[in-house]
């Protein structure tokens, strides 16, 4: 006979440990949504709630707990800390730079919607645990079989399986329930075990549903939605729908694979439907700042950062905006490439005895930038009304203001795009685009330095990384750096844009300067400079003009000195925008001079063939340059024996005068000057880096694409690690020689 036993008095709820979630949709500030609202007048769309969410990582959810059980207000979280949750107002924002702001939950309690489980609102997460811990349903009595039922089962376990419902232990159902309060007024939780409730609304609709689905399915469903009790249980429940996914998935499968295949592409909308085309967008977008803001990798001890890149964005960005990209995710690709490239970036290099300290931070300026009087000033005025006041100038008009209504879309991409460039060249908008940028660098260091005061102690160093017109921003800045009390520029042939006092200057020194597929070469030549690095002033070894100011006459050529250690110009020989700068320090010998090659490091054929290539090409210069050295010593000392020299009686003055005036001495000397200009800009004695084309890579149709490509392109990443650690590469080297020596 069964009796009833209940175990109230020693049973204690369950623990309840509590996990930190951040939203990945639905922002509660998004600042590229509001300005694109803005710019096509269309009202703000009401915010919808969350539904993708993010965990956080298990040393990130500590450090949460601890703060919201303190007096902590902030708490840097995620990868490399580039986030941080505000803990009294519940929102992750990023640190460096703008981007949407999401909300963050504490979460309990779990509803599932839409078959996935989301944190519940923490206001109704405490009404439910309430209701939970005065309900108990974890002390539910369970009957227990009498003495001669335990024996008889027990001599029958070999014939059960794992599938077989016990018989010691029936779970009796009791429907308790807990009405919620304030904002969830009219809803109510039925208790259903230890870990599992169910969520109801008190209507006659929901009552007639419940009443009906709880007959049919003996109790296991009653309508509303599922509420689960721990991220625990929900990570077994979500292993569970997974493995019947795969199970369904497996069986469909086989199924298709019997009857003919569908083709995909018979329901597909049309690429050029706009409502498609935007609903791609909007969830591109969303998958963009989802990627952003993962965290898989903020488990651990953080990073040691030694070395900061800024990137600096070009053109288009407003374009960019309105298509669904995002120069911030950009940075977080080529972020990760960097981290994913790392351990292969080295090889065939000596290694470097630590992890991947480079830290790489976007820099945005084109927001700053307001055009027409109103923009700046901030003043809305209402001359169209009449009402401006008699007397009064109504200011200048802006862009948007004197745009025509043909062709719009045309005209957005004029205006997105093309507008930036003129903006650079007008004297005005240059000095704020110059100013805008400088400060914004300036502001991400210090806030840089003040959470990581490590990078300094450990003489941590700085690039900065332009892409198409912030490569010429970057170089501006570098340019008008203050100069040194013994690096003096001669005032006869500095270049103007030098000359400018700002106000904002840089606050740190920058050691490597990466141009990506700029078009500084060809600004420069329209305006007349060419590039002298600074060491050329401490060594007074900076070229003169072949036409002096003295005489009344303007320069041939101006000089222009960027504030840097290494300038390196790396770009695709597709990409129509970029151009070479080594001619710009050395004309004659730079313009013979081919790219250098960037390694090809992503593998497969064409990697095999390059090698191949390089150990051949080595090998023949090599060989060339013994052979000249040889015929070189030969003419040399035939022509001494002709002159009546030989090696034990040299008269020194006649060799001078004679090497003077030889036109061969001439062109090396000349040669050995153009090669010492490069190094002083770059050690490796060139400048310009070019990418390697693939095997099938077809050149105009790359054109299109390769010059957004940079950010995932493994062979840029390795190049920038192999040549920002390059110092510490030969330093250890060297090491390793001397301890073996």
């Amino acid at each position: 006979m069964l009796q009833i036993s209940d175990q109230t008095d020693t049973l204690t709820p369950p623990p309840l440990v509590a996990h930190w979630f951040h939203a990945i949709d639905s922002p509660i500030v998004d600042p590229i949504a509001l300005r694109k609202a803005k710019r096509l007048g269309v009202a703000e769309q009401t915010r919808s709630p969350p539904k993708n969410w993010v965990p956080f990582s298990k040393r990130d959810n500590v450090a949460l707990e601890k703060a919201c059980n303190s007096d902590i207000q902030t708490v840097p979280v995620n990868e490399d800390h580039l986030f941080e949750v505000n803990i009294k107002k519940r929102e992750i924002n990023p640190v460096y730079w703008e981007g949407p702001i999401f909300e963050v939950r504490r979460a309990t309690w779990f509803v599932q919607i839409d078959g996935t489980w989301i944190p519940c609102e923490e206001k109704m997460a405490k009404q439910i645990e309430e209701g939970y811990l005065k309900h108990k349903p974890y002390k539910r009595p369970t009957i227990q079989p009498t003495e001669k039922e335990t024996e008889g089962s027990a001599n029958s376990t070999d014939t059960l399986d794992d599938t077989t419902p016990r018989k010691d232990s029936i779970e009796v159902y009791i429907e308790e329930k807990e009405y919620l309060l304030g904002p969830y007024l009219g809803q109510y939780v039925v208790y259903k075990d230890s870990a599992h409730a169910w969520l109801l609304y008190d209507t006659t609709g929901a009552k007639i549903a419940k009443n009906l689905l709880t007959k049919l399915t003996n109790n296991q469903i009653l309508g509303g939605r599922r509420l689960i009790r721990g991220y625990r249980e929900v990570m077994v429940e979500n292993k569970k729908q997974n493995e019947e996914k795969e199970e369904a998935d497996k069986k469909e499968q086989t199924i298709r694979s019997e009857n003919e295949p569908k083709e995909d592409n018979l329901h597909t909308p049309p690429p050029d439907d706009p409502k498609k085309r935007e609903e791609l967008d909007k969830e591109n977008m969303i998958k963009q700042e989802a990627e952003d803001y993962e965290n898989e990798e903020s488990e651990g001890d953080l990073r040691a950062i030694d070395h900061l890149v800024f990137v600096i964005h070009g053109i288009g960005q407003k374009m960019s905006e309105r298509l669904g990209q995002n120069f911030v995710h950009d940075v977080n690709l080529l972020r990760k490439t960097m981290k994913s490239t790392w351990p292969i970036a080295l090889s065939g290099a000596k290694p470097l005895k630590r992890s991947n300290g480079i830290q790489v931070l976007p820099i945005l300026w084109r927001n700053s930038i307001r055009l027409g009087a109103e923009a700046e000033l901030g003043i809305e005025r209402e001359s169209d009304m009449g009402l401006s006041p008699e007397g009064f100038d109504d200011g200048c008009p802006t862009i948007d203001e004197i745009t025509l209504d043909g062709v719009p879309n045309i005209r957005t991409l004029v205006s997105d795009v093309f507008l930036d460039i003129p903006l650079y060249f007008t004297n005005k908008y240059h000095d704020q685009m110059i100013h805008s940028v400088t400060k914004e660098i300036n502001r991400v260091y210090k806030l840089f330095i003040e959470r990581n005061p490590s990078f300094l102690k450990n003489k941590g160093q700085v690039s900065i990384l332009g892409h198409s017109l912030g490569s010429l921003l970057a170089f501006d800045i570098l340019s008008v750096q203050p100069f040194p009390a013994n690096q003096k520029p001669d005032t006869d042939t500095i270049a103007i844009l030098t000359e400018k006092k700002l106000a904002v200057t840089l606050d740190f020194p920058v050691k490597n300067f990466f141009a990506v597929g700029s078009p500084l070469g060809m600004i420069m030549v329209l305006r007349g400079h060419k590039m002298v690095s600074r060491k050329a002033l401490a060594a007074n070894t900076v070229p003169h003009n072949p036409i002096s100011p003295s005489n009344g006459a303007s320069a041939a050529v101006s000089f222009v000195y960027p504030a840097v250690d290494h300038v390196y110009n790396i770009f695709h020989r597709s990409d129509p925008v970029a151009y070479r700068l080594e001619p710009l320090v050395a004309r004659q010998y730079g313009a013979k001079l081919k790219p250098a090659s960037i390694p090809y490091i992503k593998g497969g054929l064409k990697s095999m063939l390059d090698a191949g290539f390089v150990v051949g090409n080595d090998l023949a210069t090599k060989a060339g340059a013994m052979l000249e050295s040889f015929k070189s010593g030969i003419t040399s000392s035939l022509f001494m024996r002709g002159l009546g020299f030989n090696k034990q009686e040299k008269d020194v003055s006649e060799l001078k005068q004679h090497s003077q005036s030889d036109p061969e001495i001439k062109a090396s000397r000349t040669i050995a000057t153009c090669e010492a200009k490069l190094k002083m800009l770059n050690p490796t004695g060139r400048i310009d880096f070019c990418l390697q084309e693939g095997l099938l890579e077809n050149a105009y149709i790359s054109a299109l694409s390769v010059h957004m490509s940079y950010w995932q392109d493994i062979d840029v990443a390795g190049f920038l690690i192999r040549e920002i650690y390059k110092e510490q590469r030969q330093m250890n080297l060297v090491h390793s020689k001397t301890a073996y020596v």
